[in-house]
């Protein structure tokens, strides 16, 4: 099992010696009890039979390493390319067994002029191979883009949060009952 390693934010460093007292007024924290670290987080303790409080934890995203996002990226694009294809094979297949292209040819034929029979027809353009072969073209141009594209908006995203800190996440525990 892996460890979480977190900054904490700003206004929160500021905070951590002192609390909030009854009278609105900021004063010392109390002690932290005996045996435990100094700076660890401390917790209230729940009065027996009150419902569960859920822990929240406030983290910042400070960097994002663009190997791992290339890889994920190139992952999830070979994963996209597969279920283009598909999608066009079945579609066309779809098509191809309610008749619509046979329709759309015998519409075009009685539009053409009757001197031209050997014109060129729907099916013979959009043929099952030349629909998966240019399916497939797409694909492996996409794959290629959106590897480039979020490998350089993790560059990107390095460069903004080591200027500004980062995007902030609240992380919260979820307790059932």
């Amino acid at each position: 099992m892996g460890t979480v390693a977190y900054q904490q934010s700003e206004s929160a460093q500021g905070q951590a010696g002192t609390r909030q007292q009854a009278g609105g007024s900021w004063g010392p924290r109390p002690a932290a009890p005996a045996g435990s670290p100094t700076g660890a987080p401390r917790y209230q303790q729940q009065a027996p039979g009150a419902a569960p409080r859920g822990r929240k934890a406030r983290l910042r995203v400070a960097k994002v390493d663009p190997w791992s996002v290339m890889k994920t990226t190139f992952v999830l694009s070979i994963a996209f390319a597969v279920v283009s294809v598909v999608a066009a094979a079945l579609l066309w297949s779809a098509l191809n067994a309610l008749g619509v292209f046979d329709s759309i040819n015998r519409t075009l034929a009685s539009v053409a002029p009757a001197n031209q029979p050997n014109s060129v027809t729907l099916t013979s353009v959009l043929s099952f191979g030349k629909v998966i072969s240019f399916t497939a073209l797409v694909s492996v141009v996409n794959i290629v883009l959106f590897t480039a594209l979020a490998t350089l908006a993790a560059y990107l995203y390095n460069m903004c949060s080591s200027l500004v800190g980062g995007v902030e996440v609240t992380l919260a525990d979820d307790t059932a009952s």
